[in-house]
């Protein structure tokens, strides 16, 4: 359920990169990636999980307040490791989160 005053929150993007062994200048080595995204209160307390659309593309609605997004992976790769986020009243705070695809 989504609060009445849906006015804070996280606005995000998922990348995935490298896609390609082999970068030259100027390439585009990533692409949007559909992840699901734990998050935690500062108190390490599971409050939501949400999921990038095909577009790597994703808001979430929270209480202003210190968050912990846990990337998820169903293997060593790929990878993004967990990132703080610090949500402010009446703004969606925006994060990038680049999973690592293991490409070398």
């Amino acid at each position: 359920m989504v609060p009445v005053h849906a006015t804070s929150g996280i606005d995000g993007e998922v990348i995935l990169r490298p896609v390609s062994p082999v970068e030259w200048p100027g390439m585009v080595n990533q692409r949007p990636y559909e992840a699901r995204i734990g998050v935690e209160d500062g108190a390490g307390r599971a409050v939501a999980e949400v999921r990038s659309d095909p577009d790597g593309r994703f808001r979430i609605v929270l209480e202003p307040g210190t968050y912990v997004l846990h990337p998820e992976s169903d293997a060593i790769y790929p990878q993004a490791p967990a990132q703080t986020v610090t949500v402010i009243n009446d703004q969606f705070t925006p994060v990038r989160i680049t999973y690592d695809s293991g490409i070398r």
